[in-house]
């Protein structure tokens, strides 16, 4: 742990002088130095990523067709939307594996010593699943209830927020029930993709039966989401039933792969 930086301002007192600042500077070791850079590096990366994916996703929705109408629109409008839409989970998906190579969002978990998790794997898919649900709605049309716009996206959401509390929850009572909340919400969803078949071909399809690209590409998904939870609970971050980090690392990256090409390279094909 890096020793405590002179520059420390006790609460209270009054505000130092320049010098005073500099002198304090020039007393501090080589450690006390990169330490005080290596935070300082941190909070700069943390707040321009902040800032920066906030700028991305106000041009995005400020320069796109409004979703009610691209809903009713043609079936080529909508999937050109689609596409675009799994463009910015992509990039998204890019820069916050890349952030996973710094130890910027390395977080130790309390319950598990010497297991480190990336907090950017967690956040990679709060900010990018949810488009994914929201794709299958456009995709859908105009017979697809409108409300699902919102509803999908925020149960997406409501899995990975309650699943993330799960892991940082410090008492085992509490991880438990935001698991079984978290499998709550992903079983609403896989509720409400199912429904959506049934709604897109009048009733006719469902997930035992049909051979429409709709139903196709609710299959992939449902299929490729559902592994998650259940390496999840096989994780340090669960049961802890799978300790070697290397095989838990490369399920997460192979899940994660997994779930978003196929459906993407699926909706391009289209």
């Amino acid at each position: 742990e890096p020793p405590p930086c002179p520059l420390t301002i006790p609460r209270g007192s009054a505000k130092p002088s320049s010098r005073e600042v500099w002198g304090a500077m020039s007393s501090m070791t080589e450690d006390e130095k990169q330490a005080a850079f290596d935070e300082s590096s941190k909070v700069a990366q943390i707040f321009s990523g902040v800032f920066f994916a906030a700028l991305a996703v106000w041009l995005l929705a400020s320069n796109t067709t409004k979703l009610a109408f691209v809903q009713r629109a043609a079936l080529e409008k909508r999937l050109t939307v689609c596409c675009f839409i799994c463009t910015y989970v992509a990039l998204f998906s890019a820069f916050f594996n890349f952030l996973q190579l710094t130890e910027v969002d390395n977080a130790a978990l309390p319950y598990r010593e010497g297991y480190t998790m990336d907090f950017c794997r967690p956040i990679e898919w709060i900010c990018t699943c949810p488009f994914l649900q929201l794709v299958l709605v456009l995709m859908g049309g105009s017979k697809i209830p409108e409300y699902r716009r919102v509803l999908m996206p925020l149960l997406a959401e409501g899995v990975l927020f309650a699943g993330l509390a799960s892991t940082i929850a410090p008492m085992i009572a509490l991880r438990v029930g935001f698991f079984v909340l978290s499998c709550a919400f992903f079983g609403a969803l896989i509720f409400f993709n199912a429904k959506q078949l049934k709604e897109y071909s009048n009733g006719e399809e469902s997930i035992l039966r049909g051979d429409s690209e709709y139903r196709k590409a609710s299959l992939i998904l449902m299929s490729t989401w559902f592994p998650f939870p259940i390496w999840y609970a096989l994780s340090p971050e669960g049961l802890n039933v799978i300790k070697n980090i290397t095989i838990i690392q490369v399920g997460w990256a192979f899940f994660n792969i997994t779930a978003k090409f196929s459906l993407i390279f699926y909706i391009q094909r289209i």
